[in-house]
């Protein structure tokens, strides 16, 4: 068995087939892995995504201006002339049709907090940043106060699937950060709770999440050989998604599925 590849060390901006303007300051969650051996909830589609093409998702890698690293790039405004990684960056950000790009898509930005903010920094001035995380490691106040400077919006993913505790942890940073003057929202990994114990317990702990405000609900993506489906914990059906059939837990009958730029909450811009 040929050995998993590590994310390149080089920052890049890529739109995927959602539409996602990719920023990611961090590739990989290692603590994620190291919590649970397939990702959260045993499903992380960004795990599975990254061993379909042999990269290893337990390994997070910073990504940085490589060209670079002894330039003062989020010290001055302006840096002439560019650095040709640098300049290609800025541009797809420019030329970015949504007025928002993202940071933590196949990785968590938490795994370097001082990363992230700087590339918010430089990039912020051109398209809005919307990061989003599970918190595995706090941000620190002082982030806070730089990112409450910024249109920011951050994002935190929390789920009726997660422990207790992580749960009162995600809900004290989502208003932790909504007390510093940044826009939290909070990113709820939704399901439709079957009609056994435990499907009765996950439906009244999401009633409690889909309380707060604002939210996103994100439907997870389950398939029926899953044990908690089988089990009637969990309900899914099939939805048209991306020009596909696939099976998706959904909660709420008027959640939206396909491309970002027709997304009514576009990553909470909207909100």
């Amino acid at each position: 068995m040929c050995a998993l590849k590590t994310f390149s060390p080089t920052l890049t901006a890529t739109i995927n087939k959602k539409g996602v303007l990719d920023i990611d300051t961090v590739k990989g969650c290692t603590m994620g892995i190291s919590k649970y051996s397939n990702g959260c909830y045993n499903l992380c589609y960004a795990n599975k995504l990254a061993k379909t093409y042999g990269f290893d998702f337990s390994k997070s890698i910073d990504r940085e201006i490589i060209e670079s690293k002894q330039l003062p790039l989020f010290k001055e405004k302006y840096l002439k002339p560019l650095v040709p990684q640098m300049k290609h960056i800025q541009n797809v950000v420019k030329k970015h049709t949504l007025s928002w790009f993202r940071i933590g898509t196949m990785g968590d930005p938490c795994h370097n907090w001082m990363l992230t903010v700087k590339i918010c920094e430089w990039l912020g001035e051109f398209r809005i940043p919307v990061i989003v995380t599970k918190h595995w490691l706090t941000i620190p106040d002082e982030y806070l106060d730089r990112l409450a400077r910024l249109k920011v919006i951050i994002n935190t993913s929390i789920s009726p699937l997660d422990s207790d505790d992580e749960r009162e942890y995600r809900l004290n940073q989502f208003n932790r950060i909504k007390a510093s003057n940044i826009k939290s929202v909070l990113r709820i990994v939704s399901i439709k709770p079957g009609r056994t114990k435990l499907g009765k317990r996950l439906l009244d702990i999401q009633n409690e999440l889909f309380k707060n405000k604002p939210i996103i609900d994100n439907p997870l993506r389950i398939q029926p050989s899953d044990n908690r489906v089988k089990n009637g914990d969990i309900l899914t059906g099939k939805y048209y998604d991306l020009n596909a059939m696939k099976y998706i837990s959904v909660a709420n009958k008027d959640v939206y599925l396909g491309i970002c730029s027709e997304c009514p909450d576009q990553c909470g811009v909207n909100l």
